[in-house]
């Protein structure tokens, strides 16, 4: 475990203070909890994998290479790194109202974990640099660095809407599909629904369900096909007219290729 750390002498009544600032090359011994700490930890991870504790949420998060986590003040936290694949970290422990305003503004109040934020790379590796140059004065690198945390806060807010925009998207392209299973619908549909283009939907809502909407409205399709064999006495045929298509031969095709089976041996129980 090694570690490179500056601290800065500053007023109390600063109205941004770093604590701490520095780099971590992390081992499995690497352990740090705080109960209740006074201030705001931002960590951006260079190489390996870790845990991430936070409370009141008591959920894990697992930040690896190209992640950013945030940790707020006044809630207890522990944060350890994988033994076999440890942390190499860039972080910053920070308080003061400067911060607080730039959390609130950006909506990061209680947002902890941001996975995919390589482009933050380079911001971070420019207040580290500032923090070995021993030849810098404090007043100047605690003014840089208080302006790159900003970008740093405009970038994870930015991210995070995003994300937020994207999800409420596919949130509405999944009821729509869930509303009209038995029917065709197309990629472009779809699209033209949220004013979107066909690769974005597709990347999103997997992103977001685990399965392009094609996969999706497919297992609505085959979880109704199986109800309606199991439960009624409808012929193939009109299962399959149920769930819009017309070639009842297409329909039993396609559901042995996802059950195994096909419709009438499902319907026996075979």
């Amino acid at each position: 475990m090694r570690e490179y750390i500056r601290y800065f002498t500053q007023e109390r009544s600063d109205p941004f203070i770093i604590e701490i600032s520095g780099k971590s090359w992390c081992d499995g011994s690497y352990r740090i909890f705080r109960d209740k700490p006074r201030m705001w930890v931002l960590e951006f991870i260079v190489s390996g994998t870790g845990t991430v504790h936070s409370d009141p949420e008591n959920l894990d998060y697992h930040p690896r290479a190209g992640d950013v986590y945030l940790l707020p003040p006044n809630q207890r936290h522990l944060y350890f790194s994988d033994a076999d694949d440890p942390w190499v970290k860039l972080f910053l422990n920070m308080r003061g109202p400067v911060i607080d305003g730039l959390a609130d503004a950006y909506g990061l109040s209680h947002r902890i974990h941001f996975p995919d934020m390589l482009e933050l790379q380079s911001l971070f590796e420019e207040i580290y640099g500032m923090m070995e140059d021993r030849q810098l004065p404090d007043t100047l690198i605690l003014e840089r660095t208080e302006l790159l945390v900003h970008r740093i806060f405009r970038s994870l807010g930015e991210k995070y809407r995003s994300k937020n925009r994207a999800s409420e998207e596919m949130e509405k392209v999944k009821q729509y599909l869930d509303t009209h299973v038995g029917q065709i619908v197309t990629i472009q549909a779809l699209s033209d629904l949220i004013y979107r283009s066909p690769d974005y939907l597709i990347k999103h809502f997997k992103a977001e369900f685990g399965m392009t909407p094609y996969q999706y409205l497919l297992n609505r399709k085959m979880v109704i096909a199986e109800r309606l064999l199991r439960d009624t006495t409808l012929p193939v045929k009109e299962v399959a007219e149920q769930l819009g298509y017309e070639d009842a031969h297409y329909f039993s095709g396609l559901f042995k290729k996802e059950r195994k089976v096909s419709p009438s041996q499902f319907r026996k129980g075979k």
